[in-house]
């Protein structure tokens, strides 16, 4: 049936009648169609009646658990498709004000709320891209005025209190505000309540200050940008290389010029500065990587993903192998392995990988020897050479398995083994195997019970 065809034949009266039919039959199509047909200047006062409306009915003694946080959400899930619509028909001012309604009201909600499941952080998230959109219509179709007082209704719900401890979604919203930072009085505003905030970070000295420091140098940041303000940006970034992002961007910068020495001094400091930061340390000697790439520099290259590879990096080790010939490889892969069985007495997971890749049944039944479970994936790469070890490794860790099995569920678990124990040793070694433990475990009647499930299995393989 073409409902859309159906409905737009039928008189107004019969479209009266239809519309109070629904209303009255659903509570909650009646909150949606009150919302579609107030008047304009009612419009956001509406917009907080509704939403806090779904708030409302969904605590329980004032707190609103993580079942009922969707259907909390729907009155500002309403607002904020209201607030899209507004947009689409050129009505950017009501949008960034909807936005900013929504905003504000389920940040406030978090402070009852279980929100473990996320949905008021993706109402914040499409509240916040709600306003960069209007607001990059109002720079567009408006004039000084309107474009003053939305700059003005943004910042001052930046600055609200209630954004204390939601730090994240305060630095967005100046984002946003930097949008209208071409007018100089917004700029200049702007620039003034960055300036305050960092005086008020800089007393601090902690992860998360430093977390926000550089939150409002990349605001200061994209001012600049958004200014055409280059030398000034550039000299911005050389000043705060000690923030990461910055110095991200210095390297990126530098290399994109082909300035190859200067970004490997900026990567190189970085790895000073960060020494107790373990996962920067590897981003700078990725940027380094980058850079002796672009140089061809394959000494280098080797120099860097060598030490990659034993930080435990798989993609490494490919890459690493294609800069060698044949003959050359031999060598160094030797050595790879020498260095990680004398490292240490255990074998990362990243030398089983190689093993594995370079075909190294020797290697592999090492790994296997000191983590004696991983023979019930690896024994595939070993029974051509190795059978008897097989053999022996399988048997002693399942005798094991069965020794410190206690419950049916555990010997259930040594059962599913012993599948994979025929597999690898033979009908012959299975038969047996299932022969001893009923022996070994009589008193154990749970057990016994699933070793004659698994031995009529075998036995009719």
């Amino acid at each position: 049936m073409d409902l859309y065809n159906k409905v737009s034949k039928l008189t107004k009266k019969e479209l009266i009648e239809l519309v109070m039919d629904l209303v009255e039959g659903d509570e909650d199509v009646q909150k949606k169609v009150e919302f579609k047909i107030i008047t304009p200047n009612d419009e956001v006062k509406a917009s907080k009646q509704l939403i806090r409306k779904y708030i409302n009915e969904n605590k329980r003694r004032g707190f609103i658990s993580w079942r009922n946080v969707h259907a909390a959400l729907q009155g500002a899930e309403m607002v904020l498709d209201k607030g899209r619509n507004k947009l689409n028909n050129g009505e950017e001012e009501t949008a960034i004000r909807f936005g900013i309604t929504v905003l504000s009201m389920v940040i406030d909600m978090l402070q009852y709320t279980d929100d473990s499941s996320g949905e008021i952080g993706y109402i914040v998230n499409e509240s916040i891209t709600l306003l960069k959109d209007a607001s990059s219509m109002v720079l567009l179709s408006t004039n000084h005025r309107v474009q003053g007082n939305m700059f003005q209704l943004i910042l001052k719900e930046a600055m609200n209190k209630r954004y204390d401890g939601w730090n994240d979604t305060r630095y967005d919203l100046l984002d946003v505000c930097t949008t209208y930072s071409a007018r100089s009085t917004a700029r200049k505003q702007l620039e003034e309540t960055l300036d305050k905030l960092l005086s008020q970070i800089s007393t601090n000295s902690s992860w998360a200050s430093d977390n926000d420091q550089q939150s409002i140098k990349e605001l200061q940041l994209k001012i600049l940008e958004r200014n055409g303000e280059s030398e000034k940006a550039e000299q911005l970034i050389r000043e705060n290389l000690d923030f990461d992002k910055f110095r991200e961007m210095a390297i990126k910068k530098e290399m994109a010029n082909e300035n190859y020495a200067a970004a490997l001094t900026i990567c190189e400091e970085g790895e000073k500065n960060d020494s107790n930061y373990p996962g920067l340390m590897k981003k700078w000697k990725q940027y380094q990587l980058q850079v002796y790439e672009a140089m061809e520099d394959i000494d280098k290259q080797k120099e860097v993903l060598l030490e990659f590879v034993y930080d435990n990096e798989y993609e490494a080790y490919g890459k690493l192998k294609d800069l060698y010939s044949t003959e050359e490889w031999k060598v160094v892969i030797e050595e790879i392995f020498h260095v990680f069985e004398e490292k240490s007495g255990y074998l990362p997971h990243v030398y089983e990988y190689i093993a594995k890749a370079e075909n190294r049944g020797d290697k592999i039944l090492k790994y296997c020897e000191q983590s004696p479970s991983t023979i019930l994936e690896l024994y595939p790469y070993l029974l051509e050479d190795y059978k008897d070890k097989v053999v022996e490794m399988f048997t002693n860790y399942i005798r094991w398995e069965a020794e410190h099995a206690s419950e049916r569920k555990e010997y259930r678990n040594v059962c599913q083994k012993l599948e994979l124990y025929r597999k690898a040793c033979g009908q012959t070694k299975f038969l047996e195997m299932v022969k001893e433990f009923m022996q070994t475990y009589h008193r154990k009647p749970a057990f016994i019970n699933e070793l004659d499930k698994i031995e009529l299995k075998g036995s009719s393989v």
